[in-house]
């Protein structure tokens, strides 16, 4: 039976996993000439000559090798092969130019893979002394990586039914994933685009400057988080502008297939998404839950807790990482609140990370279920339904094992923090805010952080937005070793 089940598996073909790294090798030099562009605008030459090398390397590598043949059907190992190798060339790529702010090769490193996750977490200490080019190069890089983990979602859900006919249409699944991605890109690049277009809109009519404005339009519809200011957020013009960029960042917590189908004319399917619900819910409830535990000097008046508490309920859950008053400084309850909003997130399909909610509402199905089973007879038939239709154990356990790989991940990275002597809540909500790919910090983040747990912080970032699956599949032995499909 083993040796069976083994004949059913089949490694991939390095002729296909080249053939698509190097398309989005191209893409990405593509995607890196708008910060050249700038970089040579305001006659930055350092960050030029970087981002030129860049493009150059990224164009020498991708075009012969998107010139290959290979076939047009691709195994879902392949895809979730280039999806990992696709954010781990991203990363590289970046930090080769943001180097010219006078980072280390691992703060470079550490800056690229927060950039390309859409964290925000961040070891540069005086943001505002940068130049526009390697903040917008930031931004720009959290903007094109949130639109690749929406477009790769598709890859990433491969097996996982009721995600995925979230996202394509059910016919789609599993038929031809190249087509089906590609039709996913298109819907989601316009409604992606045109949230931009509309955040940078709103940003200007509450009085940021233009650059800013961007800047943070594309952190916000990412839910990355960079921003131009050291005190991020907090430094926008107005409680108003504070708001807006916020409320971006819900829109995009959203899945975002849903405003294609809303579009289309199903309002009401918009409306009663379980997963917009419970986002919705989430917020409201931690709102209340940080209202009542952030210490009262966090607003001059009551008003001003009340906005703190809204303000930072919405980065958390969002997974967004804007802050509007230093986190160090909220106290013990609010941490706690925070590490659990964090650790949720938003919705499959959107740009925002943690677990994501539908993977706990079908935990909670699941507890239902067994609370149901216990008054029932021996015989009696239940199984866990969502969306109107049942759910299947292999789903439940692939959602379950997200969830038991993301606690796990942040068990085994708290350690080393705990062994070199940080804080035992502070190093906790650091690593949670890597995993859940937030960017909000206490402080433990900082260029004097020991290089080993800058280590442990990027590998909690590229583990958190793949969601785990991907980079164990790519670092997997059989993915590699075994016989290969011939067609």
């Amino acid at each position: 039976m083993a040796e069976g089940a083994l004949v059913l598996g089949y490694a991939v073909r390095l002729r296909v996993v080249a053939k698509y790294v190097g398309q989005l090798a191209v893409i990405l030099a593509g995607l890196m000439a708008l910060p050249l562009a700038l970089a040579l605008f305001d006659a930055q030459t350092a960050f030029a000559l970087r981002f030129g090398a860049a493009c150059l390397v990224l164009l020498a590598l991708g075009v012969p090798l998107a010139r290959l043949a290979a076939p047009a059907q691709i195994q879902a190992n392949e895809a979730l092969v280039i999806t990992a190798a696709g954010y781990l060339l991203a990363s590289v790529a970046l930090a080769i130019p943001l180097a010219a702010g006078g980072l280390s090769a691992l703060d470079a490193l550490f800056e690229a893979v927060s950039g390309v996750t859409t964290t925000g977490l961040t070891t540069v200490a005086a943001i505002e002394q940068q130049p526009r080019v390697f903040l917008f190069a930031r931004a720009w890089s959290q903007w094109y990586g949130g639109l690749g983990i929406v477009v790769l979602s598709v890859a990433l859900l491969l097996g996982n039914s009721v995600a995925a006919r979230r996202l394509v249409d059910p016919e789609g699944v599993g038929e031809n994933l190249v087509a089906t991605m590609r039709v996913h890109a298109r819907r989601v690049l316009t409604i992606y685009v045109a949230l931009t277009l509309a955040g940078i809109g709103v940003l200007l009519s509450t009085g940021v400057g233009a650059f800013e404005a961007v800047a943070h339009a594309l952190s916000s519809v990412s839910t990355g988080g960079f921003s131009t200011h050291g005190e991020s957020i907090a430094a926008l013009p107005g409680a108003a502008a504070r708001t807006a960029a916020l409320l971006i960042a819900l829109l995009c917590a959203v899945s975002l297939p849903l405003y294609h189908r809303a579009w289309l004319g199903d309002w009401r399917g918009l409306a009663d998404d379980p997963e917009l619900r419970a986002l919705l819910a989430a917020i409201a409830l931690v709102t209340l839950a940080l209202w009542w535990s952030l210490p009262q000097t966090a607003g001059p008046v009551e008003g001003d807790r009340a906005a703190q508490a809204a303000w930072l309920a919405l980065s958390a859950q969002t997974t967004t990482g804007y802050a509007t008053l230093p986190v160090a400084d909220v106290g013990p309850a609010a941490k706690l609140v925070m590490i659990f909003s964090m650790s949720i997130g938003g919705s499959i399909g959107s740009t925002a990370g943690g677990v994501k909610l539908l993977r706990l509402l079908l935990l909670l199905r699941l507890l239902q279920l067994l609370i149901r089973r216990s008054a029932m007879p021996p015989h009696a038939v239940a199984d866990v339904r969502f969306g109107g239709r049942g759910v299947s154990a292999e789903e439940l356990a692939r959602a379950l094992l997200v969830i038991l790989l993301f606690f796990a991940a942040a068990g085994l990275s708290w350690l080393p923090f705990l062994a070199l002597g940080h804080a035992p809540l502070d190093a906790l909500f650091e690593v949670v805010s890597a995993l859940g790919t937030v960017g909000l910090s206490t402080g433990v983040t900082s260029a004097a952080l020991d290089p080993a747990l800058k280590g442990v912080l990027i590998a909690d970032m590229l583990l958190g937005r793949m969601e785990f699956v991907a980079l164990l599949v790519l670092l997997y032995p059989r993915t590699w070793i075994g016989k290969r499909a011939t067609t």
